[in-house]
């Protein structure tokens, strides 16, 4: 199933809110992520699915807790 673009820039909204920066928050959503298998956040975010675990990383982040 794939995500009509909506959740895609609802993560990218979440992510610009947690980094306090659109630069920032565009560079780490390009980069490769440990926490998803070493993929980009933003190519996890082809699903719903994706983006719920893009979200969840972006959570910890945000609250201190390991993803």
């Amino acid at each position: 199933m794939t995500n009509s673009g909506n959740s895609r820039s609802e993560v990218c909204f979440l992510a610009e809110q947690i980094f306090e920066d659109a630069e920032a928050a565009a560079a780490w959503l390009s980069r490769p992520n440990e926490a998803l298998g070493n993929q980009r956040p933003i190519d996890c975010c082809i699903t719903e699915a994706g983006c719920q675990q893009v979200r969840r990383v972006l959570y910890a982040i945000a609250f201190g807790n390991p993803a």
